[in-house]
C-alpha cells in the first residue's frame, strides 16, 4: 500500500514520502473500543499499541518547521489547525 501511495505522490504531487512504520491488525482495538478506552490505555503491551507508541516517538522526533514552504505543507498546516483549533 505504501509503495502505491508513494508512487502516486511522486507522480502527481512531486512529493517523496518516507516509510516510517505500520500498525498491525490487533483484535484488542475492538475490545478497547467496547471498553470506551484507547488501545494504549486498555492494552498497552499489545502489538498495535506498541507500534502506535513507536510511530508517535518517531513523529515527535521530526524536526519542527516554523512555516510552511510548499503546497502540501500548507494543506497539512491547515488540516492540523482545523483539528487542533
Amino acid at each position: 500500500m505504501f509503495a502505491k501511495l508513494s508512487a502516486v505522490s511522486e507522480r502527481f504531487l512531486d512529493l517523496t514520502l518516507d516509510y516510517v512504520g505500520s500498525i498491525p491488525f490487533d483484535e484488542n482495538v475492538r475490545r478497547a473500543t467496547r471498553k470506551q478506552q484507547s488501545l494504549i490505555q486498555a492494552f498497552p503491551r499489545t502489538p498495535a499499541a506498541v507500534a502506535i507508541k513507536q510511530l508517535a516517538k518517531k513523529v515527535d522526533d521530526w524536526p519542527l518547521t516554523m512555516s510552511a514552504s510548499g503546497n502540501i505543507e500548507f494543506f497539512m498546516e491547515r488540516l492540523v489547525q482545523g483539528v487542533m483549533g
